[in-house]
């Protein structure tokens, strides 16, 4: 099976896991960063291979499987500490499997093929070591600088990696077309609030990119979906505001929708 690769950008490549999920290659004059690894199915490094000779850094949004579950195929690795036990504790081959079975349905009913995807799942995927992200941290690649912002909420551990030379900010799974906030039984207002702020501090960075380069779906999202989640805090902190509880495959929770964001929190997966 071949991964659809799309070029978004000027030297930015989207690596699209069968698309269940997004990582993405930026190359720089120097050295060309891997912005997240998928689950880790297939030859992941013949797809970089392909499109870049230059040395490699590996740069982890967060520690869920599903972006750093092909870690074990790079030498150079950074991510955040506070997601390393849900990372090791989930960076098996069954659930690689697992993931298949479940997303394929859910994502392409019909059409996907979790058997053929979970084929490319390879016999060996030894554990990774990483050198742990600060906040602020810049990684030079040359031409490009991409600099981590801490923004927990969907993790403790999330973080996104701004692109002032292109204007793109890749913010894994802290802003895409649906967030999750993980929590069961009573609404947990404050990891709500860490992710309100985590929205702020990303809103003060507007001004140098236009748009957000994030983990599933369409690569490119207009920033101002920001300010929809923003909305969205708000009313659910400061104005009373609830969802509606739902079950939508593998997601079962309650949600809130503004426009084209919708927020699920008090969700287990």
């Amino acid at each position: 099976m071949k991964k659809p690769i799309y070029l978004i950008a000027d030297q930015t490549y989207l690596i699209s896991d069968y698309k269940l999920v997004n990582y993405y290659l930026a190359i720089g004059s120097d050295k060309a960063a891997v912005i997240d690894t998928g689950m880790g199915y297939g030859p992941i490094i013949d797809d970089i291979k392909s499109l870049t000779d230059k040395p490699l850094v590996v740069l982890i949004t967060h520690g869920h499987p599903d972006h750093c579950g092909g870690a074990y195929a790079f030498d150079e690795i950074f991510m955040h500490g506070a997601d390393e036990t849900f990372a090791k504790e989930t960076y098996t081959n069954e659930f690689r499997s697992y993931y298949a079975d479940s997303r394929v349905p859910e994502r392409f009913p019909g059409k996907g093929n979790a058997e053929a995807i979970k084929a490319t799942i390879p016999a060996s995927t030894p554990p990774f070591t990483y050198t742990p992200l600060i906040d602020g941290q810049v990684f030079d690649l040359g031409d490009r600088k991409l600099e981590t912002i801490h923004t927990p909420g969907h993790s403790d551990g999330s973080v996104c990696f701004l692109d002032r030379k292109n204007r793109l900010l890749f913010s894994g799974d802290t802003v895409n077309r649906s967030i999750i906030i993980f929590g069961e039984h009573e609404v947990n207002y404050q990891a709500i609030k860490t992710y309100q702020d985590s929205l702020q501090r990303l809103w003060e960075y507007e001004a140098d990119f236009d748009y957000l380069v994030v983990g599933h779906d369409e690569p490119l999202l207009d920033k101002t979906i920001i300010q929809k989640y923003l909305a969205i805090t708000k009313e659910l902190l400061e104005h009373g505001a609830e969802g509606a509880y739902e079950e939508r495959g593998i997601r079962k929770g309650w949600v809130y929708r503004y426009d084209s964001a919708e927020l699920w929190y008090r969700c287990l997966s």
